[in-house]
């Protein structure tokens, strides 16, 4: 016989956030009403399963997602049958039996919390290894072993929970295709248009995507090794993330005669066909609907913790008007309501920026906001969130709401200007002045805020604000640890630079299968990378100072490849060198040779400041205002071998420039030095005018910003040393993938840079001069006077065409003598992957014009030749979907021949194998992006096609004109865009 405590029982099946949600609000409402008794099919206590995919993705630790763990029951005296599921009840008896009948609860009164579980369509071959749903945290840890040796992953699934799993994989080092039956990604939350913008984004971050198609078999035998679509396709993959919906745990309450539909049906106050057994969350059926969001899931708690601590309350549940802010891959998605509104008396509005990646959508109805899309936008506050839940009547128009937003305190972008009663958290209801008072107690983490106030611990999507109001609140925020992603954890245990004793080590044994993936990211703070396309042969980026060479080095360069390489080198676009093919074993020797011609590899990758752009002919063009090469030299000086620069929070870009030419893209750079001149009191003087912030990868590119700053040239070097420090001290160590100078821009401001670099260098910044750039692009090709030698002779300059950035050694050893010969020993790489002699007397210019190498290497090419760059393409990176340099080379000389004889005005062709675009292909006349699309159900090498972008001081980013075209049909695409692009 079970004997009946004396305090009622309430016994709880699930520990969930909806489970653990209700007990903590039963102890608010009264502490001592329950003897309360829990199951949990899982082998722990409650855990914020909104953040499994910062788990996954190596930015959070498991720990950190605990809202109350086991301890936290037992110390409020809750028992917990942890990892035991429950079997049946006995509505009869009023018993919960579990633990195959091992464990038995009286209750007298029952809550539900089961929850959901992944929907796992029945697709042939679904069972074998390497198939993974994602929805526990065990599930995380199985996947993040098993993706340690894989290369490719699709996921199953475009909604929010399929792409927060492709998010969490990317930092696995493998290629992920995210594959959505839908028209679009995340249909229930977005409209057409902000979900094609949502996925440019996301494939810019590298991640492919494909709508309006859906899996019939996964293949195999007995392992994953492809996806077989339904239009025949397959997709070639070594594991693959069901995340294709849920479906709510309603077993357990059909088999005890509840009434059951899709889910357990409950009314108001969320009690079940039986009055002393409730259910809450995921599993319940309210008015006709399932919840699959935190807030509702909430909510309900909330209402059955009071109809629970007092049965006489009148207190109901009415429903939850649906809306969600979160990021989805970092970026900012705010949905609420009926975004698809097509009603005859609502107002919709829209906007959208493709420049800068956002979209506004309203609808309006009866004055009230019926939906709403914000995407790349912040709702501050939960603005617009609060307005839609309550149904606030405004006097805005959606047109209002799209041009003025709601014209709050919270628009200024200050957090302090907040009004105390402002909403933080929207699932927990927790306002400013709760924070607030938590901080002044002090609560300095969000982990801590969440603790005593439960803000942040629900989507997790205010926890920026939360730490935004931590940092204006909090005296002693600057001392504050915040988590650090795996990078920042392997950097900590031996910094970049101190890893050279163990590659040699390695180099010494030749044992590159020995390389942890920790060796393999530190061998990159000297230049070496292990390349996955070509297992056992490196790639060494080699550095150079705004593209300043010479002969000696280009001969030693040709013999180290012609010995230990493939008898070719790649011209990068900032002005590098990249030697390809050798082995670990050969690396000692190669850097050692190196030396000697005064070149070496240092801090070419990872984390470091990359090598320095400048016009390369800087202190020999007539068309510069200045020489701005000894700037980066200066700059060059301080960060080498100086353990202050070698630990950023990610790779940093500088370009710095005196040429009028606009030769070198400072606008995609972190930072852009640019001619400018300023009025005086004593004159003119010339400076750079600075740009911050630009970028290409993490997100597409995106133009740097005018900081509205003048700096002279004998002080520049200083200050880009000093806005280095504070993208150093302030970038992201947490979310790695906006851990760029853009993002700290962005989530900061301009005008808060400005006054951090103007507080650092310790007097005011004048306010910006007059740019003297000129508004085209020049490559520098072809033959230019240059400045007159010493004796006053007449010089020349050679820039030379090296098609798509690769160079044979025999044309490297033929350059090096054309600059012996004919000019001055000097060789100068440009951003455009080409080569220019300098120092050419007028009196051996004609014989230079007749040297046989430059047939190969011309200095008069074609229109469409002379603006071709390319990226490495994946015959050597493995995040490049296609082979660049062999297509763009053909499909050039193609379009020469169909062109010729026509009028075809200069135009720059630039392609990348993938959304990082390293190839620069979203500033080029016309952009190509590398990708993978079915063509009469094969899989083919094809390009999304971009035009019309362009740098300079008015930069525009290239806009898309079309998607998925074949390669081998992109001649025919591209034709007509030659001859009749306007430029």
């Amino acid at each position: 016989m079970i004997m009946r405590l004396q305090k009622p029982v309430l016994v709880v099946i699930g520990t969930g956030m909806a489970g653990g949600k209700l007990v903590q609000e039963l102890l608010d409402c009264d502490k001592d009403r329950f003897e309360i008794r829990m199951f949990g099919s899982e082998p722990s206590g409650t855990y914020n399963r909104i953040l499994l995919s910062k788990v996954l993705g190596g930015q959070y630790d498991p720990q950190q997602l605990w809202l109350n763990p086991l301890e936290w029951y037992n110390e409020n005296r809750i028992f917990v049958h942890a990892g035991i599921s429950v079997d049946t009840i006995d509505r009869e008896n009023q018993f919960v039996i579990g633990g195959n009948g091992k464990v038995k609860e009286p209750y007298d009164y029952l809550v539900l919390a089961t929850g959901s579980r992944p929907f796992v369509p029945p697709i042939e071959g679904i069972k074998q290894q390497g198939v993974f749903v994602f929805r526990t945290l065990e599930d995380c840890e199985k996947i993040s072993a098993y993706a340690q040796n894989c290369d490719r992953v699709v996921v199953l699934g475009g909604g929010l929970l399929g792409l927060e799993a492709a998010r969490g994989l990317m930092n696995h080092d493998v290629e992920v295709t995210v594959v959505e039956m839908a028209p679009h990604l995340m249909a229930q939350q977005l409209d057409p248009p902000a979900a094609i913008l949502l996925r440019k984004q996301i494939e810019a971050l590298g991640i492919e995507t494909r709508t309006g198609i859906s899996a019939t078999a996964i293949l195999g035998d007995g392992r994953v090794t492809g996806v077989k679509l339904n239009d025949g396709s397959i997709i070639e993959t070594d594991m693959v993330i069901v995340s294709c919906g849920i479906r709510p745990n309603s077993e357990i309450a059909k088999s005890a005669g509840l009434s059951v539909d899709r889910g357990i049906l409950v009314n108001d106050q969320l009690q079940t066909s039986d009055d002393r057994i409730f259910a809450i969350g995921e599993c319940a059926q309210h008015r006709g609907q399932l919840y699959g969001l935190v807030d509702p899931v909430y909510e309900q708690a909330r209402i059955c913790a009071q109809v629970l601590a007092n049965p006489e309350s009148k207190i109901g549940y009415e429903g939850t008007r649906l809306g969600t802010s979160l990021k989805v891959m970092g970026i900012e998605v705010t949905s609420m309501g009926n975004v698809h509104s097509h009603h005859p008396d609502a107002e919709v509005v829209s906007y959208l920026d493709t420049n800068n990646g956002t979209y506004r959508k309203f609808v309006m109805k009866d004055g009230k906001l019926e939906g709403a899309i914000l995407l790349g936008v912040q709702d501050r506050g939960n603005r617009f969130l609060s307005t839609f839940k309550s149904q606030e009547s405004l006097t805005a128009t959606a047109l209002d709401l799209l041009v003025k937003g709601l014209e709050s305190e919270m628009d200024s972008g200050d957090v302090t200007a907040l009004a105390d009663d402002c909403r933080i958290c929207n699932c927990n209801t927790v306002s400013k002045l709760k924070i607030v008072k938590a901080i002044q107690n002090g609560a300095t983490s969000v982990t801590a805020i969440g603790e005593c106030t439960r803000a942040g611990t629900g989507c997790g999507s205010c926890q920026p604000l939360v730490s935004q109001l931590i940092d204006a609140y909090d005296p002693n925020a600057k001392e504050r640890p915040k988590t650090k992603n795996k990078i920042e954890v392997m950097k900590e245990e031996l910094p970049g630079l101190d890893s050279l004793p163990r590659l040699l080590d390695l180099a010494g044994s030749d044992n590159w299968q020995g390389m942890t993936e920790e060796d393999k990211q530190r061998a990159k703070w000297y230049g070496l990378f292990f390349r996955k396309p070509t297992p056992g042969h490196f790639m060494m980026r080699v550095r150079f100072i705004a593209g300043q060479s010479n002969s000696e080095q280009f001969r030693e360069l040709a013999d180290l490849s012609d010995e230990f390489g493939k008898g070719f080198c790649d011209l990068t676009t900032r002005q590098q060198l990249q030697l390809r093919w050798f082995t670990l074993k050969q690396t000692p020797e190669i850097w050692k040779r190196l030396e000697k011609v005064g070149l070496h590899s240092k801090q070419t990758g990872m984390d470091n400041i990359r090598g320095i752009i400048s016009c390369p002919v800087g202190g020999l063009t007539p068309n510069e205002a200045f020489n701005a090469i000894p700037v980066a030299e200066e700059y060059e000086r301080v960060i080498i071998d100086n353990s202050e620069f070698t630990n950023l929070p990610r790779k940093f870009n500088l370009t710095v420039t005196g040429c009028l030419e606009n030769c070198c893209h400072p606008e995609t750079q972190d930072i852009g030095l640019i001619p400018a001149v300023r009025e005086t009191s004593s004159g003119t003087e010339n400076g750079f005018n600075v740009l911050v912030g630009g970028k290409q990868g993490s997100g597409g590119y995106r133009p740097a910003s005018k900081l509205d700053v003048f700096v002279p040239i004998d002080e520049a070097a200083k200050l880009s040393l000093e806005m280095t420090r504070i993208f150093r001290d302030n970038g992201s160590r947490e979310a790695r993938p906006r851990a760029r100078l853009a993002f700290l821009i962005e989530d900061k401001g301009v005008a808060w840079f400005r006054s951090q670099l103007e507080k650092r260098f310790g007097k005011p910044l004048a306010k910006a001069g007059n740019d003297l750039r000129k508004k085209h692009h020049v490559d520098h090709l072809g033959i230019h006077p240059q400045k007159p030698g010493v004796n006053g002779e007449r010089l020349f300059m050679a820039g030379l065409l090296v098609p798509v950035g690769r160079i044979t050694t025999a044309q490297m050893r033929g350059v090096a003598d054309l600059a012996d010969r004919y000019g001055d020993g000097k060789i100068k790489i440009t951003v455009n992957q080409n080569l220019i002699v300098t120092g050419i007397p007028e009196s051996k210019l004609e014989s230079f014009k007749q040297e046989p190498v430059l047939k190969e290497l011309t200095y008069e090419p074609s229109p469409i030749m002379r603006g071709l760059v390319t990226c490495t393409g994946n015959d050597y990176c493995h995040m490049a979907l296609i082979e660049t340099k062999g297509w763009a080379l053909e499909i050039a000389k193609e379009l020469e021949i169909r062109t010729a004889g026509k009028k075809v005005k200069p135009l720059t062709m630039h392609w990348s194998g993938c959304p990082a675009g390293c190839g620069l292909h979203q500033v080029g006349t016309i952009g190509l992006q590398g990708c993978r699309s079915r063509i009469d159900g094969k899989i083919v090498d094809s390009a999304h096609v971009y035009i019309n972008g362009k740098t300079g001081p008015n930069p525009v980013i290239a806009t898309d004109l079309m998607y998925d075209v074949p390669c081998d049909r992109l001649v025919d695409a591209l034709e007509p865009l030659v001859t009749h692009l306007p430029r």
